[in-house]
């Protein structure tokens, strides 16, 4: 008797679990190309209440071969035009970076918002020869809820990469475009400070001061130059250099750029050679009561490296001074009669008067 209800019981569990099992519902493999397009479709969503079109009362002239897009004449009330984003809120304002080229000569400054609302812009403060402005904006009920981008680095950058681009290219608010990072580092010889990204996404007159993101939604830099002859030429400021000088802006209304107070020229091939180098730049005058001099820093030598930075040409140079600040130690490595030395140079604020 005992073993039939044990019988019984081994029965009804066999029953029971067949009652429950379901055989495993193959499933259909992802496809990756449409993982990677929701991606780019959730990135602009997200971004596209940060980005905004400036509209500023402003005189227009002649295109050169390499233009800043605000140069170019628009057909809208004799308006220029150009994009920006937002790039910081505090409890009255939004802040947005732009272009400085985009309103540097305006007379009324004009920012469109993703839902068509519009409010006046007041400038925080430029630098021009970076070509970065800031400009400021009321917090009222339509834009509360706008949040700030998200700001990434480009030091992991490579080329290949995948990008977007934001803006109002003649004057359709909120467009996107797709593309890769067609190179690093690129000088075009239009500004002292050049250290550009090169892209091939679509980036026409109205796009400048808008970002180009990476595919995470992080900005990247800020579109600011396209050759006008080519196609898929178009340039973005890094934006380490974006956030650097913008945060700069809104605290001090102007970019406190450092100064050195040297004047120097590459050297040939022949001279590296001599003195068995690969790198460095020749001093070939030091200003009177400037760091360097004060320093000791001579006519003759060569300046090897910035703060373990190489310094193979005078854009390097350049780009270097650009992101030292008045009252940093910086350690000069020069090259003297055949010999190292590092020398330790307290960095002053660059005045305009000043080389």
């Amino acid at each position: 008797m005992h073993q039939f209800y044990i019988l019984l019981s081994l029965i009804s569990t066999i029953f029971y679990l067949s009652c429950e099992y379901k055989p495993e519902e193959k499933k259909e493999p992802v496809n990756p190309i449409y993982e990677i397009q929701e991606k780019f479709a959730k990135v602009i969503q997200e971004s596209a209440p940060s980005v905004v079109t400036i509209l500023t009362h402003s005189k227009t002239g002649k295109t050169p071969l390499i233009f800043r897009f605000s140069e170019e004449p628009f057909p809208f009330d004799s308006e220029t035009l150009g994009s920006g984003f937002v790039i910081k809120k505090d409890s009255s304002h939004l802040y947005i970076v732009t272009n400085s080229h985009v309103v540097e000569k305006s007379k009324v400054i004009t920012v469109k918002f993703y839902n068509g609302y519009e409010s006046k812009g007041i400038i925080v403060g430029q630098d021009k020869q970076t070509d970065i402005a800031v400009v400021k904006v009321k917090i009222d009920e339509n834009i509360s809820n706008i949040k700030p981008l998200k700001l990434g680095t480009t030091k992991n950058l490579k080329v290949g990469y995948f990008v977007i681009s934001g803006g109002s290219p003649y004057n359709l608010g909120h467009t996107f475009t797709f593309g890769i990072i067609s190179a690093l580092n690129r000088n075009l010889g239009i500004s002292p400070y050049e250290n550009y990204i090169q892209t091939d996404a679509a980036i026409n007159p109205g796009d400048s001061g808008g970002p180009l993101l990476d595919i995470n939604g992080y900005v990247i830099g800020m579109n600011t130059a396209i050759i006008q002859s080519g196609q898929g030429l178009g340039f973005a400021i890094p934006i380490d250099t974006v956030r650097d000088l913008s945060f700069e802006i809104i605290k001090y209304g102007k970019v406190k750029r450092g100064w050195l107070g040297v004047l120097v020229q590459e050297i040939d091939r022949k001279m590296k050679d001599n003195l068995k180098i690969d790198y460095g730049v020749l001093v070939i005058k030091v200003f009177k009561n400037s760091p360097a001099k004060k320093s000791g820093i001579k006519t003759g030598d060569i300046i090897l490296s910035i703060n373990g930075k190489e310094i193979s040409s005078l854009q390097d140079m350049r780009y270097v001074i650009s992101h030292l600040k008045p009252k940093e130690k910086a350690e000069v490595e020069i090259l003297r009669n055949k010999k190292r030395m590092v020398i330790t140079v307290t960095i002053e604020e660059k005045l305009d008067k000043e080389n």
